[in-house]
């Protein structure tokens, strides 16, 4: 696909339409690390879950280049840089959700989470120039206000009761590097395919993780590790880091940043949909008022950006 507009104007609306159901199932496999993260999250030091997550996933991504969906070329100077900050930004934010699941829980970081979003704003409106438009931010805002109000179960005492602890403060600085990822996937393009763009990226993850770590990595006994943590971290592997790594960077290079993390607002949705599919009870009228504020509020936001987009091109 040309990006640079010369292509087919079918082409690159399927390619749109495809980023965008990318982005719906990232944020699905997003949102069942919370739980399951905070399941094992006592078990197994942050940074060494972390470092298990990138090594193997880029494992699954090298199986992938052998059986001919890319190549091994090594990258260019510029880009290992790159990679690495990529890869900074994600082991960052997944080392300080793990940290912080220690001291607070899922419910919590969830609400920190919903300030991805207009964090990604400001961000790329620094690095890509990129802005909204009112109606845009208003929507973003909207999004916010209700992704909260399905977070704590459409509750005013949940709600005052929320405290900023260190948990909160840890995951707050993880999401402004998560904030940040795809607006630099933006800025700073490799020029190499998806496949080979994640595996490096996983790659150079792995090495930050294991220099800074390995002290921890080395202490751990992994004889004494429930098989349960073992099981999540597979989980965590395969769905919340290689497939949901790919897709992320999918999404991030064929729309715009802010687009891309406003759907981080439909995680309270499935989070409701999991709990319920578990045996929780169905939630109330409101909450699902709640959501539908949300689907509308994104439904405005897309529509919004993609006017924007098109009147730019």
């Amino acid at each position: 696909m040309d990006l640079d507009g010369d292509a087919d104007p079918g082409d690159s609306v399927r390619e749109e339409r495809r980023a965008h159901l990318a982005m719906i199932c990232f944020v699905f496999l997003i949102s069942t690390s919370f739980t399951v993260g905070e399941a094992i999250a006592p078990e197994i030091d942050p940074v060494v879950l972390t470092w298990l997550r990138f090594g193997l996933s880029a494992v699954i991504f090298a199986g992938l280049i052998c059986s001919g969906e890319g190549n091994f070329k090594f990258p260019k100077p510029v880009n290992i840089l790159r990679y690495s900050w990529l890869a900074f930004l994600l082991s960052f934010y997944f080392s300080a959700m793990f940290e912080a699941l220690r001291w607070t829980d899922a419910l919590s970081t969830s609400a920190i989470f919903t300030l991805v979003p207009p964090m990604t704003a400001i961000i790329s409106l620094v690095l890509l120039r990129q802005r909204l438009s009112l109606h845009q931010i208003c929507a973003l805002l909207l999004a916010g206000l209700a992704a909260v109000w399905v977070l704590f179960d459409g509750s005013v005492a949940l709600l005052l009761g929320f405290t900023i602890g260190k948990g909160e403060a840890i995951f707050f600085v993880g999401c402004i590097a998560f904030a940040s990822y795809a607006p630099s996937v933006r800025r700073f393009p490799s020029g190499q395919g998806l496949v080979e763009q994640t595996f490096w990226s996983l790659v150079a993850g792995t090495v930050l993780l294991t220099a800074y770590g390995w002290p921890r990595i080395v202490a751990t006994d992994w004889r004494e590790i429930p098989i349960l943590v073992y099981l999540g971290a597979a989980h965590l592997t395969i769905f919340s880091t290689a497939i949901s790594f790919y897709l992320l960077q999918f999404g991030s290079i064929r729309l715009p940043a802010a687009k891309v993390m406003a759907y981080t607002f439909l995680i309270p949705a499935f989070v409701l949909l999991q709990e319920t599919a578990l045996g929780d009870p169905w939630p109330s009228l409101s909450i699902c008022a709640g959501v539908l504020v949300i689907a509308s509020a994104m439904a405005v936001l897309q529509l919004g950006t993609a006017a924007g987009s098109a009147a730019r091109k």
